[in-house]
């Protein structure tokens, strides 16, 4: 009887001390519960549209770095179809806040435009006309232009 009251004291006693607090955050995924720490940086987002061909496409910090080479890793956007818009995170900004556009389209032909200006809530859109050059388009989030592109192009 003595080790069945003695058992039962320290069960009580670990769920005492063990028990949940309401003050420590529970690791039980609420719904009404953010899942992101916040100390977390939030990710700027940015929408491609790719109106060209199905290609990859990178959005890369501005920086001489990533001009002089053609090793850029991992696609931001891997195998965007033609008419497709896809919401990508954009990273941090090069030299001046600027970026890089690079574009590998399914036909090995290779796309670029420097110098590109991204900001949150963002959307480019690479397009060709008609017969004509292809541009990258960038509009801001309420669908005003804020610049227009060349990009430049050649088969690899």
């Amino acid at each position: 009887m003595k080790r069945t009251i003695a058992f039962i004291t320290c069960i009580l006693m670990l769920l005492a001390f063990c028990g949940c607090d309401e003050g420590r955050p529970s690791h039980v995924n609420n719904s009404t519960q953010s899942t992101t720490p916040t100390n977390a940086p939030v990710r700027a987002m940015l929408t491609v549209i790719n109106n060209v061909t199905e290609a990859d496409v990178w959005i890369l910090p501005d920086t001489e770095e990533n001009r002089s080479t053609t090793v850029w890793g991992t696609a931001t956007a891997a195998g965007v179809k033609t008419g497709e818009r896809r919401s990508i995170t954009l990273p941090e900004a090069g030299d001046e806040g600027l970026y890089l556009l690079r574009m590998i389209d399914t036909d090995e032909m290779y796309y670029s435009a420097s110098a590109v200006e991204l900001k949150e809530g963002w959307t480019i859109e690479i397009r060709e006309a008609d017969a004509g050059p292809i541009t990258a388009k960038v509009t801001d989030e309420d669908g005003d232009v804020q610049c227009v592109y060349d990009v430049f192009s050649a088969h690899l």
